[in-house]
C-alpha cells in the first residue's frame, strides 16, 4: 500500500468490535497480523471470482436485467417470517416492474434477499394469498389500471405487514 492508496478505518466495523470487548479486538489483531505475515510471505493466493466462501454468491433474479420493451405492470408477492418465540409475520408487496426479477430487486430493498427469494410472486392482481387482506378495494381499482397500462405512474411500491404473536 503507498501513499496514493492509504486505507481509511469503516467506522462501522471499529465499533462493532470495540464493542465486543478488549479480547476480541486484541484475536482480531492477531489475526491481521498473521494475514500480513502470510500475504508477505507469498504463501497464499488471491481468491479468484466466486472462489471466496465467504461472499455469498447473488440469487439468479439479482443479476438479470429486464428487457427494455417490456411493459410494466402490477405484480404481487407474499412471504412469512416465522420465528419461535418471535411470532408470525407476514409481507405482502405489490409494485410495477417489467418482470418478476425486476420486482424481487424492489422488495428486496424493503424486505431483505433472503426474504424476497423465498417470496411467492405472481404477475397481475388474480386470486393471490393476502390480497384480500391487504388490499383495499379503492387501491385495488389502482392497481388494475396500472397492470392495464392507464394512468400508470412512474413509480409504485406498496409493503403491508401482519404480525402476530401469541406467546
Amino acid at each position: 500500500m503507498n501513499e496514493d492508496t492509504k486505507a481509511e478505518p469503516i467506522p462501522a466495523l471499529a465499533e462493532h468490535w470495540a464493542r465486543k470487548g478488549v479480547a476480541e479486538v486484541e484475536k482480531m489483531d492477531a489475526t491481521i497480523t498473521l494475514a500480513r505475515q502470510m500475504i508477505a510471505s507469498g504463501e497464499i493466493q488471491w481468491y479468484a471470482e466466486g472462489e471466496n466462501p465467504f461472499e455469498a454468491s447473488p440469487y439468479p433474479w439479482e443479476i438479470t436485467e429486464p428487457r427494455g420493451d417490456a411493459p410494466r405492470r402490477i405484480f404481487l408477492g407474499t412471504v412469512s417470517d416465522l420465528a419461535t418465540g418471535s411470532g408470525h409475520t407476514v409481507y405482502f408487496a405489490a409494485g410495477l416492474a417489467r418482470d418478476e426479477d425486476e420486482f424481487r430487486r424492489k422488495l428486496a430493498a424493503h424486505i431483505g434477499h433472503m426474504f424476497a427469494n423465498g417470496a411467492t410472486v405472481n404477475a397481475g392482481l388474480g386470486g393471490f394469498p393476502f390480497s384480500e387482506t391487504f388490499i383495499s378495494t379503492s387501491l385495488r381499482k389502482n392497481m388494475q389500471k396500472f397492470d392495464d397500462g392507464s394512468k400508470t405512474p412512474a413509480e409504485f411500491f406498496y409493503l403491508g405487514q401482519w404480525h402476530e404473536n401469541r406467546s
